[in-house]
């Protein structure tokens, strides 16, 4: 709303200074009258308006904050070989086994 105002107030200042350009040089049959330069002002209003509306537009400096960065690592899956474990067999004592025909053979149970 304020550039507005400004802008309209400058757009009457100028409109005035130049309303009466028909007349500021005429001609008298012995001498030529000329008016003062009256443009001199407005141009001057007119360039120091059109500095503070230039500056106006400028756009204000945006600020952003960093998001944080969450890297989360990956799970090392390591397949590794089955081991096979030997075990020492666990076995019973020795038996002695006499068959009916009469003969003598040893055995032993192991798991």
């Amino acid at each position: 709303m304020k550039k507005f105002l400004l802008v309209l107030s400058m757009l009457s200042v100028a409109g005035t200074a130049s309303a009466q350009w028909q007349h500021r040089h005429y001609w008298e049959p012995r001498t030529v009258v000329v008016e003062r330069n009256d443009w001199v002002a407005p141009l001057i209003i007119g360039g120091i308006a059109g500095a503070v509306i230039a500056n106006a537009r400028q756009p204000q400096p945006v600020i952003v904050q960093p998001q944080p960065v969450i890297v989360q690592p990956q799970p090392v899956i390591v397949q590794r070989e089955p081991v096979i474990v030997q075990r020492e067999p666990v076995c019973t004592a020795w038996k002695e086994i006499q068959t009916l025909d009469g003969q003598i053979y040893r055995e032993r149970s192991c798991y």
